[in-house]
């Protein structure tokens, strides 16, 4: 009977949702809350701190409705689902109404729970921490036609802009009063600025963190006030800054650093008992030796016996040490020697908690298209820390995927492709740069210099087998919080064919293009990637990268010594031909925080590629493609392009759908279902295209007046479980336009146009 009941409980949710009035959890006297009608803003000059102050403002008085759009405090859908299932199940007394009501539901939004006189008040706290000190908020209800449904409307009046006529520095000791002034350049409050809050708080924030450079260790922010005065001059503050007088006496004085202790621990309770001392350091550790050489932790401590305490020091060591990801936890413990009144020597204590040695990891991918190819792909990697006890990390992979097609041929006769891929790469990252430019040069995190080889081999069934071999030498250092440069100043890859098809060959002795790209090479290569993180306390953050390589320009100057032309063809190295190109990718992602859990987010992608000199095309490793599970995913991967051409065989479209140019889209709405589910609405686009005509793939090139019409459409859904150290995706896209059809909707039918794809992480 509870069975059945359950199902019935179930199977009527939809005809309750239909039928269910969004206002029967209203209480009396009380009103649903459907958005912000409207918010006008009188008496204001618009400037950029004026827009800053808005944004502020609205983010003060912003309140989701129930079904709100896009996180929206303004609109929302026609269907608040959410509230509908929680008025037909929260009344319930049974564990599977609690349980539909907690994981689906959402109760009313009522204009008593969204106060708008306290949040009309919150604004105009916003108005007078950004100097507008006369402003006023004031809000209005706006009556629905439905009784017990209401809108909220807020009037905000800016009034007159207050700001800083002078600042003066009052009751600092000679030596911080020249310190202050000597750095006026930084100040964070300046005359004819705002007064605002926050402003204010940067300034004590900058003495601050400049008396700490100089040793003042226990000088803190608060330890300085503000005067004001607001009255003498009309819309102007005279502002004076002044250091207490009740001053603690340790932060009046500098402070220099003494012993260090280096405590290096497996686990945190950890007792040590056994100790290296050089001079005034001391290295604490079990074992008969170190487990890792001191002088590794100490190339990246700037704290020294005997120099003057400095807070950006601190700051430097502490990001350096961490990040060179050999620790777990890093904590500096700063004690005075001893508690005399003269005592200026701080003893520091480091105590570094290793990681795990080992990391083992797995990851997994699947791709399936209901009239395409499909199949898994696997990684599994073992990464050692600290390999050779110099904070060396040690990384070995192996990995592969099957993938397998069915489908029909031209001639109608079915046809069926089995493909795999198999491979593996070892590589060792060491905690320095071995580059004499850059030895010396002081960065934000600590660099690493990478050395990496790898061997992947390629089969395609009833065509070839392929053999990608390389190796490299990468640099990685960051120069600031935001930007990270990779310099790659070679990489040497080799691709040659093992064994190759009748059918094979006959496919190649009618296409150029497929003689050349996919001919023996080897690739002598150099590169360089620039990469920009937002700060972290951006709320709407992007991260933009641009990669430029080259192949063999270095080497073709070489040969024109010996007196070969730089147009000449077919110039060999070890006994193969090289290829030479130019190549440049850049790639673009925002994120939009909607609210704490639902993000939009954006991305694009572009590249191009030129083949010159040596060669006449770029090898077909290097060349573009679209399509597959972090691309357009309403179709597999290589299945798009060039431009508007149509492969002729479907069996092997994915050997010549490659392009000299990409450019890539993508929009995904991820909002929070519950828990860590997350659910996806997403939209791509994008093509790849030749640089030049190719008989062998008509209408593949680019051209500006088509090249819209040639961008592939998909959009579709997926689902997205966050289990914290990685993400388990689920999407499903669906075609809306290819290339090759005329028309918007174009696709041959519905059932043809799907793909379904399980990957870990996010696409973008």
């Amino acid at each position: 009977m509870i069975r059945k009941r359950y199902i019935g409980l179930l199977l009527g949710v939809s005809g309750i949702m239909a039928s269910c009035s969004s206002t029967s959890g209203v209480s009396e006297g009380d009103r649903l809350y459907t958005g912000i009608s409207k918010i006008d803003y009188a008496n204001y000059e618009k400037t950029r701190h004026f827009t800053t102050t808005r944004e502020e403002v609205e983010a003060a008085l912003a309140c989701q409705p129930n079904g709100a759009f896009l996180g929206s405090s303004y609109h929302r859908i026609p269907f608040p689902y959410r509230l509908w299932i929680w008025n037909a199940f929260h009344d319930g007394d049974d564990d599977l109404s609690r349980w539909i009501t907690k994981n689906f539901g959402k109760p009313p939004v009522l204009i008593s729970w969204v106060n708008p006189a306290l949040r009309a008040s919150v604004a105009r706290s916003v108005l007078r921490n950004h100097g507008y000190f006369l402003g006023d908020v004031s809000f209005h209800v706006d009556q629905a036609k439905n009784p017990k449904k209401a809108k909220l409307g807020y009037a905000v009046s800016m009034g007159p802009l207050f700001t800083i006529d002078t600042l003066t520095y009052e009751g600092f000791p000679h030596e911080a009063d020249s310190l202050i002034h000597a750095t006026m350049g930084e100040a964070k409050v300046k005359a004819g600025d705002p007064f605002e809050v926050a402003a204010l708080d940067a300034e004590r924030t900058r003495i601050s963190a400049l008396f700490r450079n100089y040793g003042y260790f226990y000088y803190q922010p608060g330890y300085t006030s503000y005067l004001a005065d607001t009255l003498s001059r009309g819309g102007k503050v005279d502002l004076r800054m002044r250091m207490l007088d009740d001053l603690p006496e340790k932060a009046r004085h500098k402070w220099y650093i003494g012993n260090v202790d280096l405590e290096l621990r497996k686990q945190f309770m950890e007792t040590l008992n056994d100790t290296i001392r050089r001079r005034r350091l001391t290295v604490h550790f079990n074992g008969r030796k170190s487990p890792i050489r001191p002088r590794v932790i100490l190339r990246d401590l700037k704290l020294r016996p005997g120099r003057l305490y400095s807070y950006d020091q601190y700051l430097e060591s502490s990001n350096k040490i961490v990040s060179g990801g050999i620790f777990s936890s890093v904590d500096f413990q700063f004690t005075p020697r001893d508690s005399s009144a003269t005592c200026d020597t701080l003893d520091l204590r480091l105590n570094c908690i290793f990681d795990r040695p080992y990391d083992f990891y797995v990851e997994t991918n699947y791709t399936g298209r209901t009239s395409g190819r499909m199949g898994p792909g696997l990684v599994i990697g073992l990464t050692k820390r600290n390999a050779f006890h110099g904070g060396e990390k040690l990384d070995i992979n192996l990995r592969g995927s099957y993938e397998w097609q069915t489908g029909n041929n031209l001639s109608g006769s079915g046809d069926k492709i089995n493909s795999y891929e198999y491979g593996g790469d070892i590589s060792l990252e060491l905690p320095r740069l071995f580059l004499p430019i850059l030895r010396h040069h002081r960065f934000n995190t600590t660099p690493t210099t990478l050395i990496k080889a790898s061997s992947d081999v390629i089969n395609r069934a009833s065509f070839f087998k392929r053999h990608v071999v390389s190796g490299e030498l990468s640099y990685t250092f960051q120069t600031s919080e935001t930007s990270m440069h990779q310099f790659t100043p070679l990489v040497l890859q080799y691709d040659y064919m093992s064994s190759h098809t009748a059918k094979f060959d006959s496919i190649m002795q009618t296409s150029p293009y497929l003689q050349v790209t996919m001919g023996d090479h080897l690739v002598p290569k150099m590169r360089y990637s620039y990469i920009y993180t937002s700060p972290v306390k951006f709320r709407n953050p992007i991260w933009w990268q641009t990669t430029v390589s080259e192949a063999a320009n270095i080497l073709s100057l070489g040969y024109m010594l010996f007196g070969d032309r730089w147009g000449e063809k077919n110039k060999q190295m070890f006994k193969n031909p090289y290829a030479q190109f130019f190549k440049i990718e850049t790639e673009l992602r925002k994120t939009w925080q909607l609210n704490a859990h639902d993000q939009l987010v954006g991305h694009i992608s572009g590249g191009a590629i030129w083949a010159y000199g040596n060669s006449s095309a770029a090898p077909w490793n290097e060349q573009f493609y679209v399509g597959g599970a972090n691309s357009i995913r309403a179709f597999t991967v290589r299945s798009i392009g060039p431009g508007s051409y149509q492969a002729h065989q479907n069996t092997t479209s994915y050997l010549d759908q490659t392009g000299d140019i990409k450019l890539l889209c993508n929009l995904e709405y991820r909002p929070r279902l519950f828990g860590n589910l997350y659910g996806a609405l997403f939209l791509d686009a994008g093509n790849v295209w030749t640089m030049h005509k190719d008989d062998s793939r008509p209408n593949g090139n680019f051209r500006l007046k088509s090249f819209l019409k040639e961008m592939a459409l998909g959009t579709g859904v997926g689902l997205r479980y966050n289990l914290d150290f990685f993400v388990i995706r689920v999407d499903w896209g669906v075609g809306l336009h290819v290339p090759d059809r005329n028309g918007f909707y174009n696709v041959r039918s519905f059932k043809d146009s799907q793909s379904l794809h399980l990957a870990i992480g996010y696409p973008f």
